[in-house]
């Protein structure tokens, strides 16, 4: 009885080894074919590359802040969708302002109508009784306005006074702006 069990086992031995080889074979053949295609595929150009678009991102109704919100996206930055400001009519000069909450923290920018209306304003600090109260004093040519609380940052940059609470917003804002994002 063994000698025929021994007889049984050999050719099913045999067409185990034969389907193990087969299967080692197709997974050779499948891991060049992979790895043959990885390396023959062109890389996307970066100009090409799919890069965030702020049109989702912002309202028809603050379209002017889509090239600020651009740059914050082509800058690394994540923005939610952008709403109105509570600083909109702020100044006299402008009705345009955004609220843009990012990764980084909120900023508030005032868009005017060119660069030369943002580097007239004069912003100071005033003195208070109380160290955490913070009173700044924001001049133009034709007007006066007052902002107070907490430690407020201010950012001059082209058409743009952007506005935040956030000392490391301001920081991360200064190292894009100096990196060439604008």
């Amino acid at each position: 009885m063994c000698f025929i069990a021994e007889e049984l086992s050999a050719p099913v031995n045999l067409s185990v080894m034969r389907f193990f080889w087969l299967i080692g074979v197709l997974g050779l053949i499948l891991i060049v074919a992979c790895v043959s295609r990885h390396r023959t595929a062109d890389p996307v150009p970066a100009s090409e590359e799919q890069r965030p678009d702020a049109s989702t991102l912002v309202p028809a109704d603050l379209a002017f802040a889509k090239p600020f919100v651009q740059l914050l996206l082509d800058g690394g930055w994540t923005v939610q969708p952008v709403r109105p400001s509570k600083l909109n009519g702020f100044f006299r000069a402008t009705n345009k302002a955004a609220w843009i909450d990012t990764n980084k923290g909120v900023l508030e920018v005032i868009f005017f109508e060119n660069p030369s209306q943002v580097e007239q304003i004069l912003i100071t600090e005033e003195r208070s009784d109380i160290a955490t109260y913070h009173k700044y004093v924001l001049q133009t040519f034709t007007e006066t306005r007052r902002m107070e609380g907490g430690v407020t940052y201010f950012t001059k940059h082209g058409n743009m006074l952007i506005v935040t609470i956030d000392a490391g917003v301001h920081e991360a804002l200064d190292r894009l702006f100096v990196s060439g994002g604008a």
